[in-house]
């Protein structure tokens, strides 16, 4: 978890950044606030940003294993769809299955992602 908050940051942080001067001081010389610089400068320019950032997010949720796994060894019913893969795979000896589950998470990853896309779509910002 810890470091894909790093990751986000950085990126963030590095597109922020790649944001000409320009764009910040033209908005403060038409009376832009703080909030509107970054409603009408910031958020359109790193857009693509916080699209990659929300489908690494979710295809990490739907992933998730290590935390779980250590946490609860998978007792309790707190299994996650990939514990319940593996357990198929290395306990159950069915690898058949678990491949199928495992391609069945992939195609829901994909299908997210695709919606996502479809509903966020990609803008060409000029930063000139």
């Amino acid at each position: 978890m810890w470091r894909f908050m790093g990751l986000n940051l950085v990126l963030f942080i590095g597109a922020i950044q790649s944001i000409p001067p320009q764009l910040y001081e033209a908005a403060s010389l038409d009376g832009a606030s703080r909030w509107q610089q970054f409603r009408f400068v910031i958020a359109p320019s790193i857009k693509p940003i916080i699209s990659l950032s929300a489908i690494l997010a979710i295809s990490g949720a739907l992933s998730v294993f290590e935390i779980p796994f250590i946490m609860t060894g998978g007792s309790n019913n707190s299994e996650t769809f990939v514990i319940q893969t593996i357990k198929l795979a290395f306990n159950f000896n069915k690898v058949g299955l678990a491949s199928a589950a495992a391609v069945v998470l992939l195609a829901i990853v994909l299908l997210v992602t695709w919606l996502q896309r479809l509903l966020v779509p990609d803008e060409r910002v000029e930063q000139s």
